[in-house]
């Protein structure tokens, strides 16, 4: 009886894998809407831990973010364009955004294809429900219609719902994309942000990142303000040992430092949050900016 029952959840759990998987290669283009095109390699799906030999170099930093599974297709098109497709299915939709905020954090945002895209002349990425979409080309041909621009509103019509934001980010009110925010789940995304420390020194879990009037600001989340509280100390004490920081002083509810840049870094525990302000001018002042962090956790907690 009980191998019976092992046997079914089995069944069960493979055939989840192999409906989801079909689901996500529904969304690449067929030949039958792509005339004289072909395909040079056909769809692969690469499933958890596997990512690893598809972006060695990256998958890390995709699983911190609830990497489900990912499908790959290349094409080549009559005038022998090569491109290939990616297709990132996250775990959620806000999962899908911060892979997406964080990847493509040096190229201008814009709503061009899916909720938020990435354009340059060589690629399009987007972001789309719980979906992360990368299209590229090489050996580029004349053309008489955009390549990429014509695959990329395929795949992002085929995908029905729009998915949801982060509820930190909306939290804030910052869904303006020229802010370009950056919503990070764990230390990896923060170093590809702002390298710290390898390990995790201020237990991050969720927090929102941005560049503002010369400075990079990032807001962090706890589940309460004791956890707040023990980041805080955690931090300081790693920060203070560490030789890439120098000027370790205390400062109103938290402390101050400098990078190896001789940056400026001010760092405040704020209810549950912690606010950390690092200043690429070091012709500004910090406190006026976190002053004004200080206030919007203050609204958002209702214990101004």
């Amino acid at each position: 009886m009980r191998a019976a029952f092992s046997i079914m959840i089995f069944l069960i759990i493979l055939l989840t894998q192999i409906v989801a998987g079909q689901e996500i290669e529904k969304l690449i283009p067929t030949l039958s809407d792509l005339e004289g095109w072909k395909m040079t390699a056909e769809p692969k799906v690469y499933i958890g831990d596997n990512l690893f030999d598809l972006i060695d170099g990256g998958a890390d930093l995709y699983l911190e973010y609830g990497f489900d599974r990912v499908v790959t297709v290349h094409y080549a098109d009559p005038a022998l364009n090569n491109i290939q497709i990616e297709i990132y299915e996250m775990i959620d939709a806000p999962s899908a955004y911060g892979i997406f905020s964080i990847t493509q954090q040096a190229v201008e945002w814009s709503k061009q294809y899916g909720n938020l895209s990435a354009v340059k002349e060589e690629y399009i990425s987007f972001w789309k429900n719980k979906y992360y979409v990368i299209l590229s080309w090489s050996s580029r041909q004349h053309l008489d219609e955009p390549l990429l621009a014509k695959l990329a509103n395929m795949i992002a019509q085929k995908i029905a719902e729009k998915g949801t934001y982060p509820d930190l980010l909306l939290g804030f009110q910052v869904l303006d994309p020229g802010r370009k925010v950056i919503f990070l789940k764990g230390n990896l995304a923060l170093s590809n942000f702002y390298y710290f420390d390898y390990r995790d020194i201020f237990m991050l879990r969720e927090a929102l990142a941005c560049n503002l009037e010369g400075h990079n600001r990032i807001i962090v989340k706890y589940p309460d303000q004791s956890k707040a509280l023990e980041a805080l100390a955690g931090s300081k004490q790693s920060i203070t040992s560490n030789r890439r920081f120098t000027d370790v002083t205390m400062a109103f509810q938290g402390f101050s430092c400098k990078d190896n840049k001789g940056n400026l870094i001010l760092i405040r525990q704020i209810e549950n949050y912690l606010a950390i302000l690092v200043a690429l001018d070091n012709s500004i002042s910090l406190i006026p900016y976190m002053d004004d962090v200080t206030q919007k956790i203050e609204n958002i907690t209702g214990n101004r």
